[in-house]
């Protein structure tokens, strides 16, 4: 059974020359001028990735106090498992979503314009789990499109919201169109995409899917179950959508007997 990050490296080789195979020498840049592209008020650390090798060129030394992990065992490793497990599957997706639009939607010269945004919560270094606003930028690619060096920082957002809205922004920079607030499970995201399939190492539901679960359990609708839960029917719906996804089975039916089987409910 893979890791969680090695099914995400699975997920970036899936896509053809997503990642260069060689790597080259960071040159001197001004990282002011890309924080202040990405900043966001709150504590924060950044990292950049050597795309081919997967490696880091560089930590700031702000993950320790932030995370708890000194910048020279930090790793791509470390930063997957430092996610919470509700929301490993929405990253993943984003992941996956990002990578075939830099390959597919637009040329290789756009890649650098365009500013990755989306949510995660994370282990911080008492144990306990903060939101955080993650955001990267391409730094150089070969002349193919191929990733060479990933600048990312992620900023502790929780004292403006412990809500994540799992939407991903695709923030066009220097005149370049963003692509705001997408759902990264809608179907009909892009047209050619097609998502990439693993299988979990476990099933992970959120504890407002598996409240979703236990009513459907007992027979209620998708408009019972949103009254019950105070919560709109369409989010039901995206809830129910999720759960079959995740569970990978077929139907209700399936999907309760699969869950008695494992204790669920």
């Amino acid at each position: 059974m893979k890791s969680n990050s090695e099914v995400v490296v699975d997920i970036w080789k899936s896509h053809h020359n997503y990642l260069a195979k060689r790597s080259v020498e960071l040159k001197e840049f001004n990282i002011v001028d890309y924080l202040a592209n990405l900043f966001c008020p709150g504590p924060y650390y950044y990292y950049i990735i050597d795309s081919p090798t997967l490696t880091l060129d560089l930590v700031s030394d702000s993950v320790g106090t932030l995370l708890g992990i000194e910048p020279e065992d930090f790793s791509l490793e470390k930063l997957v498992n430092a996610m919470h497990r509700d929301d490993l599957d929405f990253f993943m997706r984003c992941e996956d979503v990002v990578a075939h639009f830099l390959k597919n939607c637009i040329p290789p010269e756009q890649m650098v314009n365009y500013k990755i945004n989306y949510c995660l919560r994370e282990r911080i270094s008492d144990g306990s789990y903060r939101l955080f606003l993650m955001q990267t930028l391409t730094l150089k690619t070969t002349e193919e499109g191929a990733l060479l060096k990933v600048f990312g920082t992620h900023t502790d957002i929780s004292h403006i919201t412990t809500v994540n809205n799992h939407r991903l922004s695709l923030i066009g920079l220097n005149g370049a169109p963003s692509y705001l607030e997408l759902d990264v499970f809608d179907d009909h995201l892009f047209d050619d995409f097609v998502p990439y399939t693993y299988q979990p190492s476990e099933l992970s539901f959120t504890k407002r899917e598996l409240e979703v679960i236990q009513w459907m359990a007992k027979g209620l609708s998708t408009g019972a179950i949103a009254t019950e839960l105070n919560i709109s029917i369409q989010t039901v719906f995206t809830h129910r959508k999720n759960i079959l996804r995740k569970s990978g089975v077929k139907n209700t039916s399936e999907l309760i007997a699969m869950c008695i089987r494992k204790g669920y409910i």
